[in-house]
This record gives structure tokens, sequence and C-alpha cells, in this order.
């Protein structure tokens, strides 16, 4: 297993994650985080205790394509070359639902994560030889700190999902047009 940057599209963990949620794809496209939560929690390999502070996890990854579905920016989940031509596509799906429930689950999954990371981290830098026992398990101090940045920023977009009146949220929104009409300001 391995990660070559700070998001959960950056490791094994992470996409293996991306991979079950293609897989779990309904036919119908009508897609509910719920529902995926609810399959993922039956693997524990993509939803390890948060006391461990692992920084890559299942979760994570459904967090990243909530906001990637949120911010209309889903092309790069899709492969299209030929060897995935049989593969479940994100682009077929036509509403991406989730209840205040699921979201709040990932969203205190997402921050409990990241504060045992960093309760963890202070424990090892005590007892650290290494550099980087102070960093997280990271071999940068730059990495540490951009994975909680990263990390305080999925929160944050929970937080705002959740700040919404309505019970049930789309994350999918249909692509507004790129030209709107033009408007003429008087001088």
């Amino acid at each position: 297993m391995g990660c070559w940057g700070i998001t959960a599209f950056e490791s094994d963990d992470g996409l293996d994650a991306v991979n079950f949620f293609r897989g779990n794809l309904p036919e119908d496209g009508k897609l509910e985080l719920g529902k995926m939560i609810e399959a993922m929690q039956k693997d524990e390999g993509y939803v390890p205790d948060v006391t461990d502070g692992y920084s890559h996890t299942g979760p994570m990854a459904f967090a990243e394509i909530a906001v990637k579905f949120l911010d209309q920016d889903i092309g790069d989940l899709d492969y299209n070359e030929e060897w995935a031509a049989n593969d479940n596509k994100f682009n077929t799906v036509t509403s991406f639902t989730a209840t205040k429930e699921s979201i709040r689950w990932l969203r205190d999954y997402i921050y409990e994560t990241l504060k045992c990371a960093k309760e963890n981290a202070e424990l090892i830098a005590k007892q650290g030889v290494h550099e980087w026992d102070r960093w997280g398990g990271w071999f940068e101090e730059k990495n540490w700190h951009d994975w909680q940045n990263h990390m305080s920023m999925l929160v944050n977009r929970m937080d705002s999902l959740l700040a919404s009146p309505e019970s049930q949220i789309e994350l999918l929104h249909p692509q507004e047009q790129a030209n709107g009409p033009v408007m003429e300001l008087n001088q």
C-alpha cells in the first residue's frame, strides 16, 4: 500500500475505495450516499478505526467524490481507455442524493480521523527518533500540513451541506450554461 499525495485519489487505499464506489454505481443512475456508505461499512478495510488516524481511507475518498460532484468536476473519475470499457461510469449518474445522516457520518469520520492523527503524531513525536515522526508519518512536513488542510476542507464542505435546510441534499446539479446572456450596462 502506498500513497503519492495528500488526497485519497493519490493512494492505493483511496483508489480501491473509488473502484468500490464505481463497482456499486446503480444501473438506474440514481446514487444514494447512504447506501454506498452502508455497503462500504461491511468491509473493515475501507473503514479503519478513526483512532488509527490513517491518512487515506474509504470515507475520505467518498467525501472527495461528493465534493467532485458538487463542484461538477467528475471527468477524471472515469477511465476512457479500452481496458475500462466495461467499467461503470460516474458520468452515467443522473442523481446523487445524501441524507444529513450520511453526510454527518462522513463529516464526523473525517474530523475524528484528523483529530486522532494529530494526537497520534504528538505521542509518537515525544518518543520518535526520526524527523518525520513529528509529521504524522509523512516524510515531509509540508505534506503533513497540506493533508491536515485537505481534511479540514473536507470537513468544512460537509459542514456547509449540513447547514442546508433540506433533510436530503442533491449533490449533482445540472451543468449550468457556460455562456449566459450578456448583460448591458448603462453608462
